[in-house]
């Protein structure tokens, strides 16, 4: 008896989209696009640029100007202060999407580094997603 073989998990969005989003067409995505609020964008474009990173790039070299415009605010925003810190606000925990373990946000404890290494933990709740100023936790 042969065990089947579990599905890639582009097999697991394929049969996702399928199933949430039959026969979606140009003009349904725009609506989509359309409807999402500013942490939909991010996150979806976070996991877009973590899943296919070379569409995201053409995405933004297909126009110059645009290019320019985003290297002048991350040297601004260099000059300025860090990036924003994902965290969970039920919790105060820190969170993250983890190529290897999905498209989803998830609790982490950790810095990273060989002294502090990441580690996904169950805080028993999902997270929720918002944003504060870096190194306030």
């Amino acid at each position: 008896m042969t065990v089947p073989t579990p599905p890639t998990y582009e097999g697991q969005l394929t049969v996702r989209v399928d199933e949430l989003l039959p026969g979606l067409g140009t003009d349904e995505r725009l609506e989509l696009l359309a409807a999402m609020d500013p942490d939909d964008m991010r996150t979806s474009l976070a996991w877009l640029v973590s899943y296919a990173p070379q569409v995201f790039d053409f995405a933004l070299v297909r126009d110059r100007q645009l290019v320019e415009r985003l290297m002048d605010r991350l040297d601004e925003a260099d000059a300025d202060e860090d990036y924003p810190d994902p965290y969970c606000p039920e919790c105060e925990g820190k969170i993250g999407i983890f190529i290897g373990h999905g498209n989803a946000w998830l609790h982490y404890r950790g810095e990273g580094t060989v002294a502090s290494p990441v580690e996904l933990f169950d805080a028993g709740h999902e997270p929720a997603v918002a944003w504060r100023e870096a190194g306030t936790r």
